[in-house]
C-alpha cells in the first residue's frame, strides 16, 4: 500500500508542475520598469499540448500567465520597440527585457547622388515610396501609384494611355527611369504610365523640379526612378502574386531568385488582362479598351568586396483592342483596330569604391521599342478577320535608343569638398512609314560635373554645370545651384535654382500618328524648350523612442519659354507648336507621423498656371488648382492586419487650346473630383503568405466635364467628357514568398 500512496504522490506532484502557470514579465530595456499592454504570443511545442496557441496583453504591471509547460516560443510585440522571439527554457528566461526600436524617418536613395546615401542628408527633396506602400495600395504599376500623389496630375487617353505632369509641367518634361535607364516609347510626348509594371519594384524614389543639370533633356520637370530588387537574402527565393479586380483585372505574376557566392540570379514575370469597361454596356466598342500585357525581366548581379557588377533585361509587350461598332444595315461585320507595343531594354552596370573615397558609376544601355496597328475587317458571324486594303490602316514604327553614362566621384577631396564629374551620351532613331524619310536620328551626347562645399558642418552648396551638343539644336549651358542648411536638429532649409533645357523628341519633330480618334503630325520647325526654375524648401523633423514627425511646406516657380504642346492646325489636325511662355507657381505642405504600428500623411497643394502665347499678348492671370491627400496605414499589432486608406481631391483645373501660330483660341476647364482607396492585408504562414482585399475609388468617379469656351468668338463653346477611372471596384490578391 505504501507504493501505492508513494505513486498518488508523484503522480500529483508532477500534475501540479504541469499545469502550474508561469508568470512571464516584459521590462523596459531602458527604464526597467514594467511595460503594459503589450502583445504576447506564446506556442506550445511540447507533446502534450491542449492548445497550441495564447496570445494575450500584459496587466499594467506588464505581466502575463502562462500555463504552458517549458520549453515554449514567445512572441513579444509593442509599439516603440522591437519584436522579440525567443524559446523559453526555464523560469530563469520568464524576465522579457524590450529593446526600444530606432524609427528611420527616411530611405537611402540613388538618384542624383554621388553616393547612396539617406534622404535626409541629400540636397535634393527625395520623395520615396516603398514596396509595403505599394503593395498596401494595391498599385499595380506607375499609373495606380502616381494616382495618390501629390502635386501630380493624372489624364488617360484610352489609347496612348496614362500621363502625368508635376508641379503644373507636362509628362514630356518628366524622366522616367528604371534602375537609373530611361525608358522609352512615348507617345503624344508621354510614357504610358500604365505599361510600367511594380511587381519588382523595391522602392520609387521622385525629384520633383528642374533635374537637366544632372540627368539632361526630358528632365526639365523632374526625375521618376523605379528602384529593383537585387538582392536574395537566402539561397532560393520564391515569390508569387494574383491579383483579381471586379472590373475585369485579372493579373498574376511570380519570380525565381538563386544566389550561390557572391552572386545571383533572378527571373520574374507574368500576365495582366483587362476585359475592358463602358459605364453602359450595349456595345462591342468599350470606352476603356480591353487590353492584355505579357512581360519578364532577369539579371544576373555579381558582388565583390567593393564594386558590384550587374546584366539585366527585360521585354513587355501589349495589346490593345479597339473593337469597332457593329456595320449597318445588317451589323454582321465591323472594322477592329489592333494596337500591339513591344519594349525590350537590356543594361549593364558596373558601379562601386576604386579608391579611398572614389567611386565610379557606369550604365551602357540598348532600349527597342516598337509599336504595330493593324486594322481588320472582321465577319461577326464567322469570326473571320482580314486585313483591309487601305495600306494607312496597317503600320509599324520602331524606335531604338543607345545609353551609355558614366560618374566619377571623389567624398572628401579635402574634409569640407566633394565633386562628381561625368558624361552621358545618347542616341535615338525612329523608323516607320510615319516618320519622315522612313528613319530620322537624334544624338543628345554631354558632359556635367557638380561639387559639394561644406563650408561648416550644417551646410553644404551644390553647383552643377551640363555641358551639351545636340545634332538638332544648339543648347545653352544648363547650371544649377542646391544649397541645404541644417539649422537645427529638427529644422533643414533646401533652396534651390537650375536652368532647364528640353530639346524637341524625334516624335514630336518627325513622328506622324494616326488612328479613328487621333491625327497628330510632327513639326520640324520647333524650337528647343529652355526653363528656369526656383524651390525653397522647410523640413521640420523630430522623433523619440515612440514616434516620429515630419512637417515639410515648400514653394516653387517654374518659368518656361517656348513651351511644346499640341495646337490645332486644321478640323481634326493637330501638331506640335511652341506657345511663347508657360509660367506654373505653388506651395504645398505635408505633415508625417509615424509609429511603429502608424504611418500617416496628410498634404494640401496649392498650383498655379499662366501662360503667354507672344510678346504682343498680356500674359494671362494665374489660375490656381488645390489638392488635398490623406494616406494612413496602420498596423494591428494584436490582429496582425494592416488597414491602409489612401484619399485624394484634385481641383477644378483650367487649360486651353492653341492653334498652328501657337495662338489661344479657346480655354477650358475640367471639373473637380475625389478619390478614396481602403485596402486590408494580413500575413500568414509565418509570413510566407499575404492575403490582401479592398475598394478603389468608393466615391465611383468615372467621367469628369470638361467644358470649353471660345476665344474671341473663333470656336463656339462646348462641354464633354474625360475618362479618369472606371468607377468603384473591389480587389483582392494573395502575395506568396519562399
Amino acid at each position: 500500500m505504501k507504493y501505492i500512496y508513494l505513486l498518488m504522490i508523484i503522480w500529483f506532484g508532477f500534475s501540479l508542475n504541469l499545469f502550474a502557470e508561469s508568470i512571464i514579465e516584459v521590462v523596459d530595456e531602458d527604464t526597467k520598469a514594467p511595460v503594459p499592454y503589450v502583445k504576447v504570443t506564446t506556442k506550445c511545442i511540447g507533446a502534450n499540448c491542449a492548445d497550441t496557441l495564447n496570445i494575450q496583453l500584459t496587466s499594467k504591471n506588464g505581466q502575463v500567465k502562462t500555463k504552458f509547460d517549458f520549453p515554449f516560443d514567445i512572441e513579444v510585440n509593442h509599439i516603440g520597440f522591437e519584436t522579440y522571439v525567443a524559446r523559453i527554457n526555464s523560469k530563469a528566461d520568464l524576465q522579457i527585457v524590450l529593446r526600444h526600436k530606432e524609427f528611420v524617418l527616411d530611405e537611402i536613395v540613388t538618384t542624383g547622388q554621388y553616393t547612396p546615401r539617406s534622404a535626409q542628408s541629400s540636397v535634393y527633396q527625395v520623395k520615396t515610396v516603398t514596396a509595403e506602400r505599394i503593395v498596401a495600395q494595391g498599385a499595380v504599376n506607375l499609373r495606380d501609384l502616381m494616382t495618390n500623389e501629390m502635386n501630380v496630375r493624372l489624364s488617360q487617353d484610352n489609347i496612348l494611355g496614362a500621363s502625368m505632369s508635376i508641379n503644373g509641367v507636362s509628362g514630356q518634361n518628366v524622366k522616367i527611369m528604371i534602375d537609373g535607364v530611361p525608358v522609352v516609347g512615348r507617345l503624344g510626348g508621354n510614357i504610358d504610365l500604365s505599361q510600367i509594371n511594380l511587381n519588382n519594384a523595391r522602392r520609387v524614389e521622385i525629384i520633383e523640379g528642374p533635374m537637366s543639370a544632372i540627368y539632361g533633356t526630358d528632365a526639365l520637370g523632374g526625375v521618376i526612378n523605379i528602384i529593383t530588387e537585387d538582392h536574395i537574402e537566402d539561397d532560393i527565393k520564391i515569390t508569387g502574386n494574383t491579383l483579381y479586380e471586379s472590373v475585369g483585372v485579372y493579373n498574376v505574376d511570380g519570380s525565381l531568385g538563386y544566389k550561390f557566392g557572391k552572386s545571383n540570379v533572378m527571373v520574374s514575370g507574368g500576365r495582366n488582362f483587362f476585359a475592358g469597361y463602358s459605364e453602359v454596356d450595349t456595345s462591342r466598342n468599350k470606352q476603356w479598351k480591353p487590353k492584355e500585357q505579357y512581360f519578364t525581366d532577369w539579371q544576373f548581379n555579381h558582388f565583390f568586396n567593393k564594386h558590384t557588377f550587374r546584366y539585366s533585361g527585360n521585354y513587355y509587350q501589349d495589346h490593345i483592342l479597339n473593337r469597332g461598332a457593329p456595320r449597318l444595315p445588317y451589323r454582321e461585320t465591323a472594322f477592329d483596330d489592333h494596337f500591339k507595343t513591344l519594349r525590350l531594354t537590356n543594361s549593364l552596370f558596373f558601379r562601386g569604391e576604386v579608391a579611398k573615397n572614389r567611386f565610379i558609376d557606369i550604365t551602357g544601355s540598348y532600349s527597342y521599342y516598337e509599336r504595330k496597328k493593324n486594322t481588320y475587317f472582321k465577319d461577326l458571324v464567322t469570326l473571320e478577320e482580314i486585313f483591309t486594303s487601305d495600306p494607312a490602316d496597317q503600320d509599324t514604327n520602331s524606335f531604338d535608343s543607345w545609353v551609355l553614362r558614366s560618374t566619377y566621384s571623389h567624398d572628401n577631396v579635402i574634409s569640407w569638398v566633394s565633386y562628381q564629374t561625368g558624361f552621358d551620351l545618347n542616341m535615338s532613331t525612329a523608323s516607320g512609314r510615319r516618320i519622315n524619310d522612313n528613319e530620322k536620328t537624334l544624338e543628345d551626347y554631354a558632359a556635367f560635373a557638380s561639387i559639394q562645399i561644406r563650408p561648416i558642418d550644417e551646410i553644404t552648396i551644390q553647383p552643377a554645370l551640363r555641358v551639351i551638343h545636340n545634332s538638332n539644336y544648339e543648347a545653352p549651358l544648363v547650371p544649377s545651384l542646391n544649397i541645404k542648411s541644417d539649422i537645427t536638429d529638427f529644422l533643414t532649409v533646401r533652396a534651390s535654382y537650375a536652368r532647364g533645357f528640353r530639346a524637341p523628341s524625334i516624335q514630336e519633330l518627325h513622328f506622324m500618328f494616326v488612328d479613328i480618334n487621333h491625327n497628330i503630325t510632327g513639326n520640324e520647325a520647333l524650337t528647343a524648350e529652355t526653363s528656369h526654375s526656383y524651390s525653397f524648401l522647410l523640413n521640420f523633423h523630430t522623433q523619440t523612442n515612440n514616434y516620429a514627425f515630419k512637417l515639410e511646406p515648400g514653394f516653387y516657380y517654374n518659368d518656361i519659354k517656348d513651351l511644346i504642346t499640341l495646337g490645332n492646325i486644321e478640323n481634326d489636325l493637330w501638331s506640335y507648336v511652341n506657345i511663347g511662355k508657360f509660367q506654373s507657381i505653388g506651395a504645398n505642405m505635408t505633415l508625417s507621423y509615424i509609429r511603429t504600428d502608424l504611418n500617416s500623411k496628410i498634404g494640401v497643394s496649392y498650383i498655379g498656371r499662366s501662360h503667354q502665347f507672344d510678346q504682343t499678348i498680356a500674359a494671362s492671370p494665374l489660375v490656381f488648382s488645390p489638392e488635398l491627400m490623406a494616406n494612413v496605414i496602420y498596423n494591428s499589432q494584436l490582429f496582425g492586419i494592416t488597414a491602409s486608406v489612401f484619399y485624394k481631391y484634385t481641383g477644378e483645373q483650367s487649360g486651353f487650346n492653341v492653334d498652328e501660330s501657337g495662338t489661344e483660341y479657346s480655354s477650358y476647364e475640367i471639373e473637380d473630383y475625389h478619390t478614396l482607396d481602403l485596402t486590408f492585408s494580413k500575413d500568414i504562414f509565418d509570413k510566407s503568405v499575404n492575403l490582401t482585399v479592398g475598394a478603389k475609388n468608393l466615391f465611383d468617379v468615372k467621367d469628369i466635364k470638361r467644358s470649353s469656351a471660345g476665344v474671341g468668338g473663333v470656336h463656339s463653346g462646348s462641354e464633354t467628357s474625360s475618362p479618369v477611372a472606371w468607377g468603384r471596384t473591389i480587389f483582392t490578391s494573395i502575395r506568396f514568398n519562399f
